[in-house]
């Protein structure tokens, strides 16, 4: 009688990989830089420590921003 073998391992198709995979002796390179220390601001209050999604402050109460104004231009008048 013959042994019983396992399947052959087949990948199943799917998007090619966006990187080439190192081989172990080759250097790793890190592309991507961490967000660790950055504080988290609030889009709708601009407060520090939540996002929009569990704000319960009003708009706008804490830090206003600042935006340029369409169509004003600072001209830089020389004396004369």
């Amino acid at each position: 009688m013959l042994p019983i073998l396992p399947l052959t391992l087949r990948r199943p198709p799917d998007r090619p990989t966006k990187v080439r995979r190192k081989e172990p002796d080759e250097p790793q390179t890190t592309k991507r830089l961490s967000k660790t220390g950055v504080d988290m601001r609030c889009s709708k209050c601009k407060r520090i420590g939540h996002n929009k999604r569990s704000c319960k402050g009003e708009v706008g109460q804490n830090i206003p921003v600042k935006r340029h104004k369409v169509g004003v231009h600072n001209q830089v008048v020389a004396p004369t």
